[in-house]
């Protein structure tokens, strides 16, 4: 590291995070990536019809401008010199999508999320243009055609936004208008984002790193409207105006890649699971662009600055976790987890030495999911009967099936809130499992993966981490930080400023590690998995029951005979039942002269 620093902290770097929930500023520590001070605001999410998930860009803005302000504050009281800060960075949840007027700055319509489903109807026509080859873009863009990636989402607004035309509209995800914001707006906002987020969009060629002018003919975009790509670390603009005014921003990643990086995964072979709202794998391949037959994604990994080389990962998109245990709280009113480490003791507690008792074994690191298998024995209807998969918004990695539809199996009398509960925290574990099967398929001359390093919000929950490793037969490392993502962030703006080196990271600012190794027997993680499988593809055909089904249904109520009927093409029927009635006159005919 290098510069003067006027306090004991040495150079400071700001990380502001846009997520799916919260927006919130920190303020580390660059030469040991110790956080002095951090400030965090709630963020809406608004569904008006069935399936959106939107958020106002003008709150998105105004919870940005009070989290900075607010961690500036902090600073102040904590005695430590502002004048130390020497850059931002940003991350974001990816692929939400804002639409807004050059001119005049204001926001065109929400923000349409990155699990928002009112796309479907979109998908299914561009499918049908190109009858039904759902990787019909993969080999330019690395992403199947669906509903969460930004250009469907684009092309939506601008068909059904009014006042779109006659505009200069700028298109963007939350990296974008946030950057576009600090530095200026409408008085010379940059208009930018990075490498990770435009590989997120379905507009960008993965092996040039520019928009690409077939995909935007597809799906009818205009190319002005779209953002600079630049990499992940180096100075796009200053901000223009509040306590940090002047101070570069330096750096920018999708909240995923930042992850990685964040955790050192820099390697080929490498492996993250950031388990938050959604659930998202990544794979370290370098510089090799690997066309995944498997359900796997294709995408950028990083590339720390302009002229430094990009590197690219296989990524398993898994869109609801942590969602589905707010589903099942908020929305059915069950118990949640009820103590800091996320543990589901006190979801149990009530009969003294029972299921409690036994959880409590259970969720620490040396905890043994076979015992808790043995014991379970003792109470009746075991956990492991009820089944729930998660498919609130289709089906992502590895199907890629945007009609399927959540489920919930294994119901009796007896069931309870927490087997469902634990049923949720299963189906996450199952889902990953699913992708590391896509890994090792896709990837079958690289080294079998024995580990992967876990990050995100629901990573700090031990029970979660043990079931898990158990479920997927593979080691679990969780550094002993809650963000790695903005860890990540602050990574590639010291790098872009030249204050951290990436020895100088590895050596000062990695985090413990929590291990978890798999106690649960093959055999029996199999047959879970196998019933975990039927239960999916149940789920998975869940469109094919349809109006017109019904009706047949009720047709064969009153005719036994429709079904068969309806299984002979109509021409042949008719030959066929005219040929019967003159074979029979002949039989007839002859009958008689005899």
């Amino acid at each position: 590291m290098n510069g003067p620093s006027r306090s004991k902290f040495g150079p400071l770097v700001g990380v502001l995070n846009v997520g799916h929930s919260n927006c919130k500023f920190l303020i580390y520590a660059a030469r040991n990536a110790e956080v002095l001070t951090c400030h965090e605001e709630p963020l809406e999410a608004h569904s008006p019809q069935s399936g959106w998930v939107e958020f106002d860009p003008a709150e998105i803005w105004d919870r940005i401008r009070v989290c900075m302000e607010r961690a500036v504050q902090n600073l102040e009281l904590l005695e430590i010199d502002l004048r130390d800060m020497v850059a931002v960075g940003v991350c974001n949840q990816r692929e939400t999508s804002v639409l807004w007027d050059r001119a005049t700055g204001e926001a065109l319509c929400n923000a349409v999320g990155w699990c928002d489903t009112r796309t479907s109807g979109l998908v299914a026509g561009l499918l049908a243009r190109v009858k039904g080859k759902i990787n019909f873009l993969k080999a330019v863009c690395g992403l199947p055609l669906a509903n969460c990636f930004s250009a469907v989402k684009v092309r939506w607004m601008l068909d059904n936004v009014q006042g779109v035309e006659g505009k200069e509209v700028c298109f963007g995800t939350l990296d974008s208008w946030a950057v576009w914001n600090l530095t200026g707006g409408v008085n010379g906002g940059i208009h930018m984002t990075d490498v990770t987020n435009a590989s997120r969009t379905m507009l960008m060629n993965l092996a040039d790193l520019q928009w690409d002018a077939r995909l935007c003919h597809f799906f009818k975009i205009p190319k002005e409207i779209l953002p600079q790509i630049r990499s992940c670390a180096e100075i796009y603009g200053y901000i223009s105006e509040g306590p940090l005014r002047g101070i570069p921003i330096a750096s920018c990643m999708g909240d995923q890649q930042a992850a990685l990086v964040g955790q050192m995964c820099l390697s080929a072979g490498q492996l993250t699971c950031n388990v938050d709202e959604g659930s998202f794998l990544l794979f370290n391949t370098a510089q090799e662009i690997i066309d995944s037959d498997n359900g796997l994604l294709s995408t950028v990994a990083f590339k720390l600055g302009p002229k430094a080389k990009t590197f690219y990962a296989l990524e398993g998109a898994i869109p609801h976790a942590g969602s589905t245990l707010s589903w099942l709280q908020d929305n059915l009113k069950l118990p949640g987890d009820s103590n800091q480490n996320g543990s589901l003791t006190q979801s149990f507690l009530g009969d003294p030495g029972g299921p409690s008792a036994l959880l409590s074994s259970i969720c620490s690191m040396s905890s043994s999911f076979g015992a808790f298998q043995s014991e379970t024995g003792k109470f009746k209807n075991p956990n492991y009967e009820v089944i729930l998969v998660p498919a609130f918004s289709g089906y992502y990695t590895p199907y890629w099936r945007y009609k399927a539809r959540g489920m919930l199996f294994g119901l009796t009398l007896q069931t309870t809130a927490q087997q469902i509960l634990f049923s949720a925290y299963e189906s996450i574990c199952f889902q990953v499992r699913e992708v590391l099967e896509s890994l090792t398929k896709d990837c079958r001359t690289w080294p079998a993966v024995t580990k992967l390093v876990a990050g995100g919000d629901l990573s700090e929950k031990p029970f979660l981490m043990q079931i898990m490793a158990d479920l997927c037969g593979v080691a679990i490392e969780r550094p002993q930080t809650s963000t790695p993502a903005c860890l990540g962030t602050m990574l590639a703006a010291g790098l872009a400023m030249e204050i951290l080196t990436l020895d100088e990271f590895r050596a000062c600012c990695i985090p413990p590690t929590d291990q978890y190794t798999p106690a649960l027997n093959s055999s029996h993680r199999d047959m879970k998995f196998r019933k975990w499988k039927i239960a999916v593809d149940r789920c998975l055909n869940f469109d094919s029951v349809s109006e017109t089904d019904l009706s047949k249904f009720q047709q064969e109520e009153l005719d036994p005979e429709y079904s068969v009927r309806c299984s002979i093409p109509g021409g042949i029927y008719l030959i066929s039942s005219f040929a019967l009635i003159v074979l029979a006159q002949i039989l007839q005919q002859n009958r008689s002269a005899s």
